[in-house]
């Protein structure tokens, strides 16, 4: 290796330099652009199989829950085309007295006295990806860390590419290629190992108001072809608003995953909603799923499909989404009021069943009663109330399930 040495005046000219070349902070930031938002959660989960209460329910603990999520995003232009993003977030849980959970296992211990408050959690790199513009091809192109996006996730996060393009108004083509998947942070995902496989696809999206559409395709490496379909129609009668949707999701997995007690699935969706003044209403049907088999609609949380209701497309007996057994068919009511365009009541109902070869039906019934406080266009107040009855639980003949899931929330977008 040959060392260099500087002179004193050397040294101080190379410093000079850089300092000449530094930019004051006013003109470093003034191109960049900050966003985000701050959530907290109380929330509550009671599930009673029989007369024996669970230590957890479908989407929390029966202790009190105190759920912290904040995220900064920044976004900055670099150069000509380019931009760089980035989003911190931290997320934590201050689980209340009488709960033991196991962060080894993801799970909560019956009998535990463990209440904590979390105070060691910090800001960490949620997404950060480079993105690069062509005006000229109305093309965009991202690479790094980034949300899906996609109609099988929610906020699940990936390590890849996108490339999208809007050279023709109205569609927007996208390409996608995902190395990996952020399973391990986002407690959400199936826990099947797809959720670990590389992702990559295709899908086109058209907005021609009042019709819109979506045409998804995806390949998970060694697991299964996934392709989905979503369209939609809007039309108004004076100061009265519908829109028509409809949903087809299906897969087929690779052969070998037939050991595994899966089989390919068919998912169908279709809701009518409307408003009428104050009132806002929806209503439609949910179908998918085998008598005899596993199957799979989404890779994380509910995705992007039509799954009204808090708990019925999280519940372990049969229906969640991510990973379920037995074949189920819902149908879905909603009715809603908006007071002075700021505080908002409604209440929903889903019902219907979950079949499976040689096992009891499963009679499902859940009510939502909700509230939301628009208190500014910024901050909103909301909560709701959710009873879920499951009659012959797990397909045992004369075994009932309640869960009874409350959950608050003040929300500040900035």
């Amino acid at each position: 290796m040959k060392l260099v040495k500087l002179s004193l005046v050397a040294a101080l000219a190379a410093g000079a330099f850089s300092a000449a070349n530094a930019v004051s902070l006013e003109e470093a930031i003034k191109d960049v652009d900050v966003s985000g938002m701050m959530r907290y959660r109380f929330q509550s989960d009671r599930l009673e199989i029989g007369d024996a209460i669970q230590p957890e329910g479908y989407n929390s603990s029966k202790n009190n829950e105190h759920k912290f999520k904040a995220q900064l995003n920044f976004k900055a232009a670099l150069d000509d085309n380019f931009k760089a993003f980035v989003q911190f977030e931290y997320n934590s849980t201050d689980r209340g007295f009488g709960g033991s959970y196991n962060e080894n296992t993801n799970s909560y211990n019956p009998g535990g006295d463990l209440a904590k408050t979390d105070t060691h959690n910090t800001f960490a790199v949620k997404q950060a990806y480079l993105e690069y513009t062509n005006e000229a091809y109305a093309t965009n192109v991202l690479f790094g860390k980034m949300e899906l996006g996609s109609i099988w996730t929610d906020d699940a996060v990936g390590t890849g590419a996108k490339v999208l393009n809007n050279s023709i108004e109205g569609l927007t083509f996208a390409g996608y290629w995902f190395d990996a998947l952020n399973w391990e942070d986002d407690s959400d995902f199936t826990d099947l190992s797809i959720a670990k496989s590389s992702i990559y696809g295709g899908a086109v999206l058209g907005d021609f108001d009042p019709f819109a559409f979506q045409v998804w395709a995806a390949y998970a490496n060694n697991w299964a072809f996934l392709y989905a379909v979503d369209a939609s129609y809007k039309f108004a009668f004076n100061d009265m608003n519908f829109k028509i949707q409809g949903q087809y999701l299906g897969n087929s997995l690779d052969s070998d995953k037939e050991k595994l007690g899966l089989a390919d699935n068919n998912f169908y969706a279709a809701k009518f909603s409307g408003q009428i003044s104050a009132f806002d209403f929806q209503a439609g049907v949910v179908g998918y799923g085998d008598k005899d088999k596993g199957t799979i609609v989404t890779l994380e949380d509910t995705g992007r499909v039509i799954a009204p209701g808090q708990q019925i497309f999280y519940s372990n007996d049969g229906s969640k989404l991510v990973k379920n057994d037995g074949e189920s068919f819902f149908y879905f009511a909603g009715l809603g009021y908006t007071f002075a365009e700021t505080l908002r009541v409604g209440f929903d109902y889903i019902g219907g069943t979950t079949e499976r070869t040689g096992k009891e039906d499963t009679d499902k019934n859940e009510y939502v009663a909700s509230v939301s406080y628009a208190y500014s266009p910024k901050l909103t107040f909301s909560g709701f109330y959710s009873y879920l009855t499951e009659d012959n639980h797990n397909g045992v003949k004369d075994q009932d399930a309640d869960d009874q899931f409350i959950r608050l929330e003040a929300l500040y977008k900035f």
